[in-house]
């Protein structure tokens, strides 16, 4: 029996923002050729990286050994220069250590964290719909918070939360791993430690399964071998606009009237 394809918010986010773009990297696999190591990935696997050792641990470090923490599990891909990483490993460092503080405050609100960098997954028909979570923290009231960390920003809002497919993608996961149990979001801006918390429910939580089982639906059943590429507003920053550019500038030679001189040879 074959196995039930999956979609996660990194899927379908993908497929929105270019089907053509989606089938490189999970039709066609072509994405280790072409996707570039970059600053912003690797700082933030760092931090997720030494926050997820934070709390596996019981969350028993010492400031010192959390920011020595990031030096041992530094990932030193995708910077421009030696200033701009030493930049980022002091920025580390200081989320770190800021990170650690605002922590212990917290928990003095009598929350657990239950479980950190975990995949959870359920059922949706056709597919299974997946996705990775940073955090997830039980409050004493037994409501579950989804913790999700953005290192590359200062603020967030209860709307970014509310608008995110990622946060709606977990909230609807986790709710059916846990009928009846309220289940949160929230963005966590470790660079200024700003946070924001939403919770999709009622209405909004059935036109979001609704709305995602059309998606996926979508997404399973377009055919991917006849889709050429077009422009789209996310060509500018994409690691794959050299193969697109290779295809129109073909295309352009191949639509090109063929020369002839005037003695029709």
């Amino acid at each position: 029996m074959s196995r039930k394809p999956t979609l996660s918010p990194t899927k379908i986010s993908t497929f929105l923002e270019c089907a053509v773009k989606y089938r490189y990297v999970y039709i066609d696999k072509i994405g280790r050729f072409y996707l570039r190591s970059r600053a912003g990935y690797s700082f933030g696997s760092t931090l997720h990286h030494v926050l997820q050792q934070f709390h596996d641990r019981g969350a028993a470090h010492t400031v010192e050994e959390l920011t020595a923490e990031v030096e041992l599990r530094w990932i030193p891909d995708g910077y421009e220069s030696a200033a701009q990483e030493q930049e980022h490993r002091e920025a580390g460092r200081a989320i770190v250590e800021a990170y650690h503080i605002a922590h212990h405050e917290r928990m003095a609100e009598e929350i657990i964290t239950i479980a950190t960098e975990k995949t959870i997954s359920c059922d949706m028909g056709r597919f299974k719909l997946t996705g990775r979570v940073d955090r997830i923290d039980r409050h004493a009231d037994g409501s579950l918070e989804i913790i999700d960390y953005k290192s590359g920003r200062l603020e967030t809002s209860e709307h970014e939360v509310l608008g995110s497919l990622a946060m709606s993608c977990y909230q609807f996961i986790l709710g059916k791993s846990y009928p009846g149990v309220p289940v949160k979001a929230t963005i966590y801006s470790l660079r200024s430690g700003s946070r924001a918390t939403a919770e999709l429910k009622g209405t909004d939580l059935v036109r979001f399964e609704q709305d995602l089982l059309a998606l996926g639906g979508r997404i399973l059943d377009t055919n991917y071998s006849s889709l050429d590429p077009v422009p789209v507003p996310a060509c500018p920053d994409c690691d794959f606009l050299p193969r697109c550019e290779r295809f129109w500038r073909q295309r352009a030679a191949d639509e090109s009237p063929e020369p002839h001189s005037e003695f029709g040879l």
